[in-house]
């Protein structure tokens, strides 16, 4: 699971039918209807003999061996966006001041109180079970584009070097950690993110 941050959505200007590639979707053909878009794709798919790479793929070897699929294009072009891991967001969205930690339910005997998460990792397992860190964050939010570049540059501010989380493996589970500095990157990235929507006239969102 990820947490991806870009620019609010606004409505296409058209669809393309793309492998994904930026520059692929860049250089395809307009549509001016999903569904004319989607018709395409499917015909493409279909075809009996395998279709060459798209031009401007950036895997020309392997583009043929997958589907294609109409996709919006933005007014703006090429939308910048910053993805984490749902469990390193939680360090983000702490350090953004936009995380939601959950509410044990007090129905439940077994609820984990909010203080036994530590950056999305359980601090121990309990004597009869094993513990899979589930990371619980507001994964999806939109904010002024002012506001959260203020946010990202307070964090910056006030956050000590990350000193990053080792992986941890929990029988056939493997948990990934964060290098260290991470945050301090991901944080930098945000804000590229904030001035290319500011430039944009565009909020940030995050889902």
């Amino acid at each position: 699971m990820t947490v991806t941050f870009t620019a609010a959505h606004r409505p296409p200007v058209g669809y393309a039918v793309s492998c994904g590639c930026d520059e692929a979707t860049a250089r395809a053909p307009r549509y001016g209807a999903w569904r004319d878009a989607q018709d395409a794709a499917d015909r493409a798919n279909a075809a009996a003999d395998a279709r060459r790479p798209l031009p401007g793929c950036a895997m020309p070897e392997t583009c043929p061996e997958y589907p294609l699929y109409a996709e919006e294009v933005d007014p703006d072009g090429r939308v910048p966006d910053v993805t984490v891991s749902s469990i390193n967001a939680v360090g983000v969205l702490e350090a953004l001041g936009v995380a939601l930690a959950a509410e044990p339910d007090a129905a439940e005997p077994d609820a984990v109180e909010s203080e036994a998460l530590e950056g999305g990792m359980p601090l121990e397992a309990p004597e009869d079970g094993v513990v899979v860190p589930i990371a619980v964050v507001d994964a999806c939010g939109e904010l002024p584009v002012e506001d959260f570049r203020a946010r990202v540059l307070t964090a910056l501010g006030l956050a000590p070097e990350d000193p990053g989380v080792p992986g941890i493996q929990l029988g056939r589970t493997y948990v990934g950690g964060r290098p260290a500095g991470y945050l301090q990157r991901r944080l930098q990235d945000l804000y590229a993110l904030a001035d290319w929507c500011a430039a944009h006239g565009r909020d940030v969102a995050w889902y």
